[in-house]
């Protein structure tokens, strides 16, 4: 038999090719500044062990089917069948499987997000890395981690691709990715064929290096080679670069190409693939019909691939369960019942959480104050999700730590009038105008310092300037021929009618749940009082309109952010899932292992081959993506286009993550008044 005709040659780039940067429908990983397992003690020496990732199966080391072209049907590349693509395994614990219990944490609160590369963890490691014999796969990873970490560092709320030349002021940071910029280098040029895995991912990663400019004195900003290395990693078999050429070819209008590249990847276990053409089935996108029978299953499958690197398909599908996705919803039909999606919903949310997702992170700080259905109300936990959001810089979070605080929570923590100004102050300078109001009302009061009414009026003009009509009314009675100040009398009966009530009708339809330790509760407020001083002096970010100081649950109403603003301000209310797709809501997740029913990492140096593993095979790369920890809930509670380039004619194509489905949308506070 003959062999089957070579595929047609990669189409030519416009020779006015120019790769936009700020369009990217992957983030960088969220920084995480603190390691729940150790919060009181340090929030910078976490150490992660690396191990391969649940349900992770390396990809074949050659592309059957190089190329470009459809995929040939045959059986080498069968025709593309959404709905007989396999799901894999659920990593949730078997039903039988006890929930942890709180009673076991005696000394540390449970982990509530994955493990990530830190300084220390990176700079233990270089010695290793540097030995000449050392695994290279091993050195690749450990090369990857370092430009990750600096990527958090640079852009610590973005959700798109890192674009320009990075920034370092930190020595030891400097030394690290000084290191591994040429290591890259080194893996990438290795002259072996078929070339190996480790070396595909090293031309992948010069690719992504070559697009952004990051490093311009080692590999100088090149698009156009950077689109060629994306296609050389993606023919030698590293997966992930089909979505990059699929995102390459979708700017140019090119959505035929730019559908078979995101085929192939999602046949290949390639989340952000996987999920691209579930959002395509789903809004009608890359010329595809919409679709939500064949959406399904991708974006299931989807959540269940998330990982630290791609968390927000696991976010998406829980609103979709929910029906607080804006962008598009799913016939009743192909839905579970209603208690089996708010379980399955509840998973998924805590599993983005897991993975470090800030906006799924608040949402369940929401959930637990207010008792969202199906959480129970638990101030503790609040506190911890507001926390980890908080240090991600969501000034939402913020926010709401400062409420928290204003009225502490009986039987876990006392009032911080102090804590309280402290948040809302860190939030304000960051352009958040419920905070500006919430300052001037602080001042007017005496919150957490002594009264003065010019402070105040100048919060309030600030948050007037902004949209706040709650500031406005706050002028005209301190402007009067009397001033109208309110009193703390008038403030206490405020946040009692207000705070205090709205969080005990919350406990009331809660059902008793186990109280944590008091050592526990000593570490999340150790936790909650650290985040409170992180990133106290980051630049003032455009506003986000919304009212004063009142709770409402996350509404799901869009809103379209102008492309400037997208990379500089992430307000926790507009919810992001970027990846390709506008929506937005609040999500419940569900019951997940727990650390203790998980397998523990070992105590050996992170990079250095593990015991009994041959040389050259390789380790498991990137941060640990384990499930995020179970809570108990007890039954019946309720709670881009290239800049510069012309654009093949041709209907637009989408060109941000809002137009391709991924859009956020902001708290809508239906209580416009103090609290």
């Amino acid at each position: 038999m003959s062999a089957p005709p070579p595929p047609p040659p990669l189409p030519p780039l416009p020779p006015e090719y120019l790769r936009e940067q700020s369009r990217s429908p992957l983030p960088a990983p969220r920084a995480h500044r603190v390691d729940p397992y150790s919060m009181a003690r340090s929030l910078d020496n976490a150490v992660s062990t690396y191990g391969p990732p649940q349900n992770f199966h390396h990809p074949p080391s050659r592309n059957p089917n190089p190329g470009f072209a459809p995929p040939r049907t045959s059986f080498q590349q069968p025709p593309w069948n959404p709905a007989g693509v396999p799901l894999p395994v659920s990593p949730r614990p078997p039903p039988s499987m006890p929930p942890p219990s709180r009673a076991q944490s005696q000394t540390a609160v449970p982990s509530l997000t994955a493990p990530i590369p830190t300084l220390q963890s990176l700079s233990t490691a270089l010695p290793t890395i540097q030995q000449p014999a050392h695994d290279p796969a091993l050195k690749l990873a450990w090369a990857r981690d370092v430009l990750l970490l600096v990527d958090r560092i640079q852009h610590p709320t973005a959700t798109d691709f890192p674009a320009g030349p990075v920034t370092i002021t930190d020595p030891q940071l400097q030394r690290l990715a000084s290191t591994a910029v040429p290591l890259i280098q080194h893996l990438a040029n290795v002259n072996l064929h078929p070339l190996p895995l480790f070396a595909a991912e090293a031309v992948y990663l010069r690719a992504t290096l070559e697009a952004s400019g990051a490093y311009p004195d080692r590999i100088p900003h090149n698009p156009r080679q950077a689109f060629r290395d994306f296609e050389a990693a993606a023919r030698a078999g590293y997966a992930a670069a089909w979505f990059r050429l699929g995102r390459d070819y979708e700017n140019f209008n090119d959505l035929v190409h730019a559908k078979d590249c995101f085929e192939r990847g999602a046949k290949m276990g390639v989340e952000s693939c996987v999920y691209r053409m579930g959002m395509a089935n789903l809004l009608g996108q890359l010329a595809l019909p919409p679709n939500p029978a064949a959406a399904l299953p991708l974006l299931q499958r989807a959540a269940t691939l998330a990982s630290t690197t791609t968390p927000q398909p696991a976010y998406v599908f829980s609103l979709l369960l929910l029906g607080e996705f804006s962008a598009a919803s799913l016939p009743p039909s192909l839905l579970p019942q209603p208690p089996i999606a708010q379980s399955e919903a509840r998973r998924h949310l805590e599993r983005a959480a897991y993975l470090g997702f800030a906006p799924a992170q608040y949402k369940l700080g929401h959930a637990y104050e207010f008792a969202s259905p199906p959480f129970p109300f638990d101030a503790l936990l609040s506190v911890q999700y507001y926390s980890l959001a908080s240090q991600q810089g969501e000034v939402e979070a913020d926010m709401a730590l400062s409420k928290w605080f204003l009225c502490g929570a009986e039987g876990a923590f006392d009032k911080d009038e102090s804590l309280a100004f402290t948040f809302a102050e860190k939030a304000a300078r960051r352009g958040l105008p419920s905070a500006e109001f919430a300052m001037g009302y602080y001042r007017e009061v005496g919150v957490g310092g002594e009264k003065d009414i010019q402070e105040s009026m100048k919060w309030y003009s600030l948050a007037a300037e902004h949209g706040n009509t709650d500031a406005v009314e706050r002028i005209a009675a301190l402007n009067q021929v009397v001033p109208q100040a309110l009193s703390r009398q008038e403030h206490d009966t405020i946040t009692e009618a207000k705070l205090v009530r709205k969080r005990t009708q919350a406990r009331e339809r809660s059902s008793v749940q186990p109280r944590m330790s008091a050592e526990d509760e000593r570490h999340v407020m150790e936790m909650a009082r650290k985040s409170s001083i992180q990133r106290q002096q980051s630049p003032p970010q455009p506003p986000v309109h919304m009212t004063s100081l009142v709770d409402s649950p996350p509404s799901a109403v869009p809103q379209q952010l102008p492309p400037q603003q997208q990379p500089q301000r992430q307000f926790a209310g507009q919810h992001r899932y970027t990846l390709v797709d506008p929506g937005s809501g609040s999500a419940p997740p569900s019951r997940q292992q727990s650390p203790s029913q998980q397998p523990q990492p070992q105590p050996q140096p992170a990079y250095a081959r593990a015991a009994g593993r041959p040389p050259g095979q390789r380790q498991g790369s990137g941060p640990s993506q384990g499930q995020p920890p179970h809570t108990q809930v007890t039954p019946g509670d309720r709670a881009p286009t290239p800049q510069g380039a012309a654009r093949p004619p041709g209907p637009k194509p989408p060109t941000t993550f809002a137009e391709m489905g991924i859009q956020g949308a902001k708290l809508e506070e239906k209580e416009c008044v103090i609290m």
